[in-house]
């Protein structure tokens, strides 16, 4: 089971005729979800890995709205076997590219405030107020 996107995510995204095409091979008329939650699987792959140099916890995403459009527009492209629409190819590489920008650290997925795990025998300080600043100077 996938941690950023589902299946109602995907149907949410994109239209139904079109998920249907995709994954019924054997043209049963059914929707196959067993192929989507390969394909958002291998989105999760990805997107760990992208997230995985910045932020430890990477199941703590589950449920983000960035990483979830991430990994729907990922599948979406694999699932297509073979010359995708340039409209797909083109929600495919804007994925790619949010995905290098939360790694460099541009795109912030939790507005900058994930908290450090304790490590055992660590050392804690507590320093005073900085007397020169742009807050305390401001008559200046």
């Amino acid at each position: 089971m996938s941690i950023f996107a589902d299946l109602a995510a995907m149907q949410a995204r994109f239209e139904a005729r079109d998920l249907l095409e995709l994954t019924d091979h054997e043209n049963t008329g059914d929707l196959v979800p067993s192929r989507i939650e390969d394909k958002l699987t291998s989105a999760d792959a990805l997107i760990t890995g992208y997230i995985a140099r910045r932020h430890r916890n990477t199941a703590q995403f589950a449920g983000n709205t960035i990483l979830r459009d991430i990994a729907c527009d990922y599948a979406f492209y694999l699932l297509w076997r073979s010359d995708p629409p340039d409209w797909v190819i083109d929600r495919k590489k804007a994925a790619l590219k949010q995905l290098e920008q939360i790694a460099a650290g541009t795109l912030m997925l939790d507005q900058g405030e994930e908290t450090a795990a304790p490590r055992p025998g660590q050392i804690l300080t507590t320093t005073a107020d900085k007397q020169f600043g742009r807050d305390n100077l401001g008559g200046f």
